[in-house]
């Protein structure tokens, strides 16, 4: 049985292996299997080549698109809508002080 080489081939161009999403975008390769199963971010464009697995760095899947969606947050349309003003501060109302009863 042929041995496979120690040197992994070259991602494709535009494209980096799992091992380099993983240094780039700080999570673990785990953690980019389990988001490529549930096909989230940033792993819904990765694909297969052979064993390995190739994510995108550019593109609407790729992981500069996720790096700008981490950046710059989408508003959430719907807190603001149901959000309102803060309450005012209600002050306690101040008890008079009893004192012992003189003997």
């Amino acid at each position: 049985m042929p041995r496979s080489s120690q040197n992994p081939p070259p991602a494709p161009p535009g494209h980096v292996w799992i091992e380099e999403a993983s240094r780039l975008t700080g999570l673990s390769v785990k953690t980019l299997y389990n988001l490529r199963y549930k096909s989230e971010a940033p792993s819904a464009g990765a694909f297969p080549i052979g064993r390995k697995l190739a994510f995108p760095l550019d593109g609407p899947d790729g992981i500069n698109a996720w790096f700008d969606a981490q950046r710059n947050p989408a508003p959430d349309t719907g807190a603001a809508h149901n959000s309102r003003p803060p309450e005012p501060r209600r002050l306690r109302a101040k008890r008079p002080t009893q004192h012992p009863a003189a003997a």
